[in-house]
């Protein structure tokens, strides 16, 4: 009789004991899920307060790495908090643990940004387009061993990472702007005022061409006999670069077609044709004569 008793006893005991766990986890559980529920609330307001800084402060801050370093902190600064606040409900002492934690996250964060620019990193991202050793296209994946570009034709390059290091490397978006040059050659009687003036206003006039870091402008860079070199230049958005090139450029020709102080300069050779030692050389209608009479140049 004793003995069933004991087992009875003890079979109540591992009972009692299953029960009060339950409810314990079931305590516990309650507490993670709100915790759960504050932290993601923590993380959405402090991810949407970057997104506006990034949108309003970025563009006039030089040194962005101090507001990624500060938002950073904050991420960590909101588990740590939240943790430490889990711990406290559940029954551990945090009350020496908590500034050491504090601390610990505040000076990581001071530690971080001035060790950020000497890690070693590669100078883009995926989805960037650079020119990597001549290679120019979209980085498609970074591995441990080498960087995966994929060119403007469809084919794939592997160039291996120390080559990649060792190269002269060009990153067209890493700025979010991009200068766009145009080079113009026109004949030496065209109306320079007019052709410098035309550009500029076919530039300005696209409503995806930037009025900063500077408007658009024109200068002569070289004049020689075949006629007046001059360059347009405006900054546009680096996803707008080519499709702002192509349509400037089938503007500007059309406006060239229809105003006829504006003559774009072709290609010009003189032969000169030697009949004896005694006379004269003689210039002979060349090809440049022929395409000026019969397209009325």
């Amino acid at each position: 009789m004793t003995a069933e008793t004991t087992v009875e006893d003890k079979i109540d005991e591992i009972a009692d004991t299953t029960v009060l766990l339950f409810d314990k986890i079931g305590d516990y559980g309650s507490l993670i899920v709100n915790s759960l529920y504050l932290i993601i609330g923590a993380m959405l307001v402090i991810f949407l307060v970057h997104r506006l800084a990034a949108r309003f402060i970025y563009p006039h801050v030089k040194n962005k790495r101090i507001i990624k370093v500060f938002f950073g902190t904050l991420y960590v600064l909101v588990l740590v908090i939240m943790g430490l606040l889990v711990l406290e409900r559940v029954g551990v002492p945090v009350q020496g643990v908590a500034h050491l934690a504090l601390l610990g996250v505040l000076i990581g964060s001071v530690v971080l940004f001035f060790i950020i620019p000497f890690l070693p990193r590669l100078p883009f991202m995926i989805g960037h387009m650079v020119e990597i050793n001549g290679v120019l296209g979209t980085v498609s994946a970074i591995s441990t061993f080498h960087t995966t570009i994929q060119k403007f034709d469809g084919t794939v390059v592997f160039i291996p990472n120390p080559l990649v290091m060792g190269s002269k490397i060009l990153n067209f978006s890493d700025t979010p702007n991009r200068r766009l040059e145009i080079k113009l050659s026109v004949n030496n009687d065209s109306d320079l005022e007019k052709t410098r003036a035309l550009c500029v206003r076919l530039m300005a006039e696209d409503e995806r061409v930037l009025a900063e870091p500077s408007p658009p402008w024109t200068h002569v860079a070289n004049v020689n006999a075949a006629g007046v070199d001059m360059l347009a230049y405006c900054w546009v958005k680096n996803a707008d670069w080519l499709n702002i090139r192509t349509d400037l450029w089938m503007k500007l020709v059309a406006a060239f077609n229809t105003d006829e102080r504006i003559e774009m300069s072709l290609p010009q050779q003189e032969v000169f044709l030697y009949q004896n030692q005694e006379e004269e050389p003689v210039l002979q209608e060349g090809s440049w004569s022929k395409l000026k009479k019969r397209y009325k140049f």
